[in-house]
């Protein structure tokens, strides 16, 4: 299965395409239409808050454990 950061690599470079090539395609008496942006754009929002939370996975947290002058 794919990383979140590969999708979102993935949904960034075809929100590119159909921002610079256009929303469809028509050769002849065919037509192919792209996914729609707004779909793109919140796919986008989700993989970024997932590729975050896995790199934030990878790296361990610093905790800080005070004494407070008691025993432990």
């Amino acid at each position: 299965m794919a990383s979140a950061q590969q999708r979102l690599d993935e949904v960034r470079a075809s929100i590119k395409e159909i921002l610079e090539t256009g929303q469809s395609i028509s050769k002849g008496d065919r037509r192919l239409d792209r996914a729609a942006l707004a779909s793109l754009r919140m796919l986008e929002s989700q993989y970024a808050t997932d590729a975050d939370r896995e790199a934030r996975a990878g790296k361990p947290r610093q905790v800080r454990l005070y004494s407070r002058g008691k025993g432990a």
